[in-house]
């Protein structure tokens, strides 16, 4: 967890910071068996800093920081560092390098997961008047995906991904409302300052996005992070972007069992209407 922890949070971190985050991710071992100090001295770097790159990261010191790294030190996953791309990868490299990345990206996704922070979310929605779902560019997929979801279980939710539409939409919310901002870098102008409306409107607010110190995190009542592996695949929100879908789904499907003696009824008329629009 720490690993993922770093890797999101890295482009925020201070040079300091950076410096001592590069040296764990490339000797997590080692790290796991030194004193603060020491990783400290390997850096040119005082202590003190040591503990501050663990309050970045989310964790309470340097003793958290080891313990969580000689977890994922014993812990075979294929969720770890991978190579960098190369013009002299072959197309089986390149393929195995991608599928690798989203794996990874789930992997430690879920590992970064705040469940009580998510049994909170799936309640706000349930209870939402209206779920209003804003994204841009790439993320207006991920929104347009979730109105679906969130449409098919009986929600009355609206995907906005124009600029102009969803800052009007989000002035017309209400505090029975919830909002969701989709932003893989989190510093979307429109999606954020879309929020901030909606904030100001009384609506309750949700992030989804890939780095936890974002401009759209902080601004949000509450926020689903996804890992995001740019350090070693660096094509914005790809990998991140399957995490985005899964979280979508996963929140439609915690909905659905929220509401589970209907579900089946939803998912009947459902496949009627794709029976209708289907050879």
């Amino acid at each position: 967890m720490a690993i993922s922890q770093i890797h999101n949070v890295y482009k925020k971190l201070t040079e300091t910071e950076k410096k001592l985050a590069s040296y764990i991710l490339s000797n997590p071992e080692k790290v796991v068996r030194m004193t603060a100090k020491e990783l400290a001295d390997s850096c040119s770097t005082a202590p003190s800093a040591v503990i501050r790159l663990c309050k970045s990261v989310g964790l309470k010191g340097f003793s958290d920081l080891k313990i969580s790294l000689a977890g994922e030190v014993h812990k075979s996953t294929t969720g770890g560092i991978l190579p960098s791309f190369s013009p002299c990868d072959t197309a089986e490299d390149i393929f195995k390098k991608v599928f690798s990345s989203g794996i990874g990206a789930l992997h430690n996704t879920i590992e970064m997961m705040d469940f009580e922070s998510i049994t909170s979310i799936a309640q706000k929605l349930f209870n939402a008047e209206r779920i209003f779902i804003f994204g841009v560019g790439t993320s207006s997929v991920v929104a347009n995906d979730a109105h679906y979801r969130f449409s098919q279980l009986g929600f009355h939710a609206y995907a906005y991904t124009d600029i102009l539409y969803m800052n009007v939409a989000a002035m017309n919310t209400g505090e029975n409302d919830v909002v969701i901002g989709i932003s893989h870098s989190g510093e979307t102008k429109a999606v954020v300052d879309a929020l901030r409306h909606a904030k100001e409107s009384g609506a309750k607010t949700l992030a989804i996005t890939s780095f936890s110190r974002s401009t759209l995190s902080r601004e949000c009542d509450e926020k689903l992070i996804v890992y995001s592996d740019e350090e070693n695949y660096p094509v914005e929100a790809v990998s991140a972007r399957i995490a985005h879908f899964c979280i979508v789904d996963a929140l439609m499907m915690t909905l659905a069992s929220m509401k589970y003696d209907d579900f089946s009824e939803y998912v009947e008329k459902r496949n009627r209407i794709l029976k209708e629009i289907r050879y």
